[in-house]
């Protein structure tokens, strides 16, 4: 199917991206996307870069310095500098923090009285928030809580949050009610997370200890846990912008929430900047290898579905004890740009737009292919230290190559394929590991505009394949996938978008089986059996027992009235053709009214979803239960119906098309 192309002297390799392999991931439609924090510091750079956003600081310990009656506004960023902001068209975030003196001698202490109500006159924190949300209305309706409480001891001297995770998610959930109290509109982002202060540790990671300190307040539950976006701070790897959210999201679909996400940092420090020699080590990188980083970056984090992603910082702050030349341009009087600056161009014009992004890996090159409204531009990078050459399916007999400094080269397909040279990768400044590179070789964008002979779109349909009808057909609004003909048929008689979930691709060959025609869902797989009857010739896939192949419970004894759930429970004995020996109950183990048994018969019992593997297990302080083909979760917050569905087909789909450690 893939070209591969030996050139002299060069490793080859042919990269899967044709037309009919891509899978995109769907993105927030919103655009304002790219940012940079404090670019207030220099708008003329910022709007020439193509910031759409930025974070600012507004200090508690600034507007109320010596008691909760001071108001002396923002010494950062002041309010002819948010509206020149404004004026340029860039949206400002506020990120809050600093207990003031008066409260605690420690600007990283928790505020006292965090547990009176939020519009108490002694809840101080919730007064000054209410009160900063409500000045800044209209202008600043996002405001972060806080930065980075995940350093957990100040050995760096960057600790900025030294009270407990439980302190934490009050000073949140305060702030939450005060803010939409103030301006319904405002939103409340969690402060940015390292990760890696947790990771490189072996700690219970900081957002999940916070998820389950919110899952144990009973008004959590109603109140989306108090926050409407995640947020992290990721440097130095690529590759950790798209591992590390989609594990964020993880963690949060164990309490049932789908929340966006947003790296509000993130960037690599250069050590050869002339004005600000570093040594060449500890993560560290050449401003050519800063410049590849970016592109790398955000390409991955869109990849990831990350709403939102910012650049630290637009210009260096170099006046701090300890600070590094993190700035997309210096601090000299010209604000001169670095390479990173040029990146940052890039990113803003050929990554702006996107509808969908899929970050694929073969080998040794790395890329993520996104649609947009006019195009598809896909950005290549290399990991390897060996430059190699790569294969690309072609969707239009003509393209434009850019690199990551803009510089743009027309390119002709051959053969319906385009033949991409990629440098080798150069970061290697890995401590203890010198033969790992963190950095891919500089990134190559190709660019196929649309219009042109191309092949067929994300989300198209060959209507060639069995089962498909073009006269019968439903487009997802949430993917934007077709469900046609038979398909379609079994689609809504098994409950449609509410028990299968969304189509994450079209009817085609699978690429794990290409004598397997399927068709993805989030929720599961539907095979097409050519050799059943009519009725039967959809079957939908043991995504349970592909998934947890080892998760089976010995059988329990029907007769052991210990074993019998409360109620009316459905018992499948264990012999082949009839069960695994396990109940389907409405009841937990301890009383617990699940609700399992009217959902499964109710929705297609064993058809649906296959014999019970397990009796009903608490996980996450969640009841749940394993069956063949789906893993159902009592949640009793979960509106029409207490009984979620686990997404097994994005699982699958991950696990097939986006190989992961995770």
């Amino acid at each position: 199917m893939f070209l591969l192309i030996l050139a002299a002297g060069i490793p080859s390799a042919a990269f899967a991206l044709g037309p009919d392999e891509v899978q995109p991931t769907s993105l927030p439609s919103q655009e304002v996307r790219f940012g940079a924090v404090e670019a207030y510091t220099v708008p003329v750079r910022a709007r020439e870069a193509g910031v759409a956003w930025e974070r600012a600081i507004f200090r508690w310990d600034q507007f109320q310095p010596n008691s909760p009656s001071d108001w002396y506004g923002n010494k950062l960023m002041s309010d002819s500098d948010l509206a020149l902001e404004l004026a340029e068209g860039r949206q400002v975030v506020g990120v809050v923090l600093g207990t003031p003196a008066w409260m605690w001698h420690d600007p990283n202490a928790a505020p006292r009285n965090l547990d009176l109500p939020f519009d108490a006159p002694g809840n101080y924190w919730g007064q000054f928030v209410r009160r900063l949300v409500y000045q800044y209305r209209g202008r600043i309706d996002d405001w972060i809580i806080w930065n980075e409480p995940d350093i957990w001891n100040n050995s760096s001297g960057n600790q900025q949050w030294n009270g407990s995770v439980e302190q934490y998610y009050q000073l949140v959930k305060v702030a939450c009610q005060a803010a939409k109290a103030a301006n319904p509109r405002s939103r409340v982002i969690l402060a940015g997370l390292t990760y890696w202060w947790d990771q490189q540790f072996g700690r219970e990671q900081y957002f999940h200890r916070f998820l389950n300190v919110a899952s144990h307040d009973p008004t959590a539950w109603t109140n989306g846990f108090y926050f409407d976006v995640a947020a992290l701070h990721l440097y130095g790897n690529p590759q950790d912008l798209y591992d590390v959210p989609r594990y964020f999201r993880k963690m949060m679909q164990e309490y049932g929430l789908d929340k966006p996400i947003w790296i509000n940092e993130t960037n690599a420090v250069p050590w050869d900047d002339a004005g600000v020699r570093l040594g060449r080590d500890s993560y560290r990188v050449s401003m050519d290898e800063q410049a590849s980083y970016l592109i790398q970056a955000f390409a991955s984090a869109l990849a990831a579905g990350v709403e939102r992603v910012s650049v630290y910082k637009m210009q260096d702050d170099l006046d701090r004890p300890g600070a590094e030349p993190y700035g997309l341009v210096r601090s000299d009087p010209g604000a001169s740009p670095r390479a990173s600056y040029q990146a940052f161009q890039v990113i803003s014009r050929y990554m702006s737009g996107a509808k969908a992004a899929r970050l694929y890996r073969q080998g040794s090159v790395a890329g993520v292919r996104i649609e947009r409204g006019r195009d598809w531009v896909t950005i290549l990078w290399n990991l390897s230290p060996a430059q190699t050459q790569v294969a690309l399916s072609a969707r239009a007999p003509v393209a434009t190559l850019v690199d990551k400094f803009g510089h743009s080269t027309p390119m002709s397909s051959k053969g319906g394929k385009y033949f991409v040279d990629l440098s080798g990768a150069t970061a290697n400044t890995v401590p203890g590991a010198p033969n790992q590179y963190h950095i891919g070789g500089s990134p190559l964008l190709l660019v196929e505009e649309k219009g042109q002979k191309a092949g067929p779109a994300i989300g198209s349909q060959d209507w060639s394949m069995p089962g498909v009808d073009p006269n019968r057909s439903w487009v997802s609004p949430v993917t934007g996938y077709p469900v046609s003909g038979e398909w379609l048929d079994y689609y809504r008689s098994q409950g449609g978008a509410e028990l299968l979930g969304h189509p994450l691709g079209t009817v085609r060959p699978d690429p794990a089986n290409s004598r397997m025609v399927v068709q993805y869902f989030q929720r599961t797989v539907l095979e097409w059996h050519p050799e059943n009857p009519p009725q039967y010739r959809i079957q939908r896939r043991l995504l349970g027992d592909l998934l947890n192949p080892g998760f089976y419970e010995p059988p329990v004894d029907p007769l052991d009235a210990s074993c019998r759930p409360q109620g009316d429970p459905a018992y499948f004995p264990n012999k082949p053709g009839q069960g695994l020996g396990h109940y389907v109950a409405n009841y937990a183990p301890d009383s617990t009214p699940t609700h399992f048994k009217d959902y499964f018969e109710s929705h297609g019992g064993v058809n649906a979803f296959g014999f019970p593997k397990e009796e009903p297990k608490l996980r996450n302080g969640r009841w749940s239960q394993r069956f063949q083909a789906a893993v159902f979760e009592y949640r009793p917050e979960g509106g029409a119906s207490p009984v979620w569905l686990e997404p097994l087909g994005e699982e699958a789909f991950d696990d097939l098309v986006l190989p992961l450690d995770w």
